[in-house]
């Protein structure tokens, strides 16, 4: 029979385990969170795709990375964003899906942060994006 005292410790070294397990984790949020946090400005251009269904050519963009996350708009008459991520080194995904009447759709974001710019690039099905804002706090 297990006794009260053999399960208090088990209940403890689990505990334990898992917290050293989600170290390395934490550290690398950790890093990624602040280091590129900020407001950027700047725009947007279209790359592929014409007005309609792809909107105006370009427009003014402002962005505020907040723990290493923010979103881009990229259909504002639809409401249609993606939630996007900086790594630790800088670089950035998302990816979004969609619905366009009966249709899924899905957007696809990558791109990078440095020198104080950001760049990124969204493809979708009939358009694409590039995004450029530069820090400014």
């Amino acid at each position: 029979m297990i006794g009260r005292r053999w399960t208090k410790f088990a209940a403890h070294a689990g505990i334990v385990a898992a917290g050293l397990a989600c170290l390395p984790l934490a550290h690398v949020a950790i890093a990624a969170s602040g280091a590129y946090d900020g407001v950027y400005r700047g725009d947007t251009t279209l790359t592929r795709g014409g007005n309609p269904p792809c909107g105006k050519a370009t427009w003014p963009v402002s962005y505020t990375i907040v723990n290493g996350q923010f979103s881009i708009v990229w259909d504002p008459t639809n409401h249609v964003g993606v939630n996007v991520e900086v790594q630790t080194d800088g670089s950035i995904s998302g990816h979004q899906e969609y619905t366009i009447g009966n249709r899924l759709a899905q957007l696809r974001a990558t791109g990078h942060v440095a020198n104080n710019a950001l760049d990124v690039d969204v493809e979708g099905s009939y358009c694409a994006r590039r995004y450029h804002a530069t820090k400014t706090s």
